[in-house]
């Protein structure tokens, strides 16, 4: 008795109230962070495509100075966790009010999610500090990361491996149907100013 007393306690806790308003999106979150870490890390092969029309390019850049996506899986479950889980604390534990709760948990979920840009283009910037030649990277294949768009209509990302390690970079193509991650792809050219690469469909 005194075990399922002490569950009913804790879902009543989570979930009445206004609870569930944090508790939810907390959930959420921290699981797919979780996925993700078990999964090869935060940037792992675990994809779930946040792709805006016209906008293909949400990932992090090979370049040091390219931008990690704003509305990335991995920015929205840090922002969902690190919102989710401050607002129920100052909610239940802080009796701050349920308005009081809303605003702390937004300056919590932007602060975890600025935190794991920062994180991931650190990460790229150490990625790519060795001397990496992207024109070796012509006539490999590599798996569609982040769906790419028709022809001058935005980029994509590609995963290729490049002297023994998996390495991310924009890419375009040149056809007129979009290329769905998860797509096996191979490099026809690579742009050593911009670093993006040229793919296509493999035959």
């Amino acid at each position: 008795m005194g075990r399922e007393r002490y569950w009913c306690a804790m879902l009543d806790s989570l979930f009445s109230d206004g609870g569930i308003w944090f508790s939810i999106p907390a959930i959420i979150g921290t699981i797919y962070f979780l996925i993700q870490i078990f999964m090869g890390g935060i940037g792992g092969d675990l994809d779930i495509d946040v792709d805006l029309e016209g906008a293909g390019d949400v990932g992090l850049g090979d370049a040091p100075g390219a931008e990690f996506g704003v509305l990335s899986a991995q920015t929205l479950s840090a922002f969902f966790m690190g919102s989710g889980w401050m607002g129920f604390a100052a909610l239940r534990l802080l009796d701050f009010g349920f308005t009081g709760a809303v605003l702390i948990a937004i300056g919590a979920g932007v602060f975890f999610a600025w935190l794991i840009i920062k994180v991931m283009r650190t990460m790229m910037k150490l990625q790519n500090s060795g001397n990496v030649a992207i024109r070796d990277t012509v006539g490999l294949s590599g798996d569609v990361y982040v769906q790419v768009p028709p022809e001058g209509q935005g980029m994509g990302r590609v995963k290729v491996v490049l002297g023994s390690r998996q390495r991310e970079f924009n890419c375009v193509q040149i056809g007129s149907d979009p290329i769905p991650s998860r797509t096996s792809v191979q490099v026809t050219d690579a742009n050593a100013t911009t670093n993006t690469l040229t793919v296509e469909r493999s035959s």
